[in-house]
């Protein structure tokens, strides 16, 4: 049969390690859960960011596969683009640094198997 991921990658974090695997474990989990997801998860981005302003680190430039990745996301083609809390966790997170982002999403990763596990 091949594949199932036989899509074509076309956002920026579709390559990015843990990212799928936090989408799929995601996507099997109940709207309340992603609200509750996305509202701890909010938090320790929003910190992120605040902690580089008070660093006065430069801007980071988006580039323009983020760009792009963003604009993509309002044609909602993919369920959790159509999905509030999920949606708000990718685009506030494309405005961090790669570092922090694979942090993230691995952190998202670990917590959610672990949930997953009990």
């Amino acid at each position: 049969m091949g594949n199932l991921k036989s899509y074509t990658y076309k956002r920026w974090y579709d390559k990015k390690p843990y990212a799928d695997k936090v989408l799929d474990i995601l996507k099997q989990l109940s709207i309340q859960s992603h609200y509750d997801i996305a509202r701890e998860v909010l938090k320790v981005i929003q910190a992120i960011k605040e902690n580089a302003q008070e660093l006065d680190e430069a801007p980071l430039s988006l580039g323009i596969e983020r760009v792009m990745g963003l604009y993509s996301q309002g044609y909602k083609r993919r369920w959790y683009d159509k999905n509030l809390p999920i949606n708000r966790i990718f685009k506030s997170a494309s405005c961090l640094k790669d570092e922090d982002f694979q942090n993230i999403m691995q952190g998202m990763c670990n917590s959610l198997k672990e949930d997953d596990e009990k």
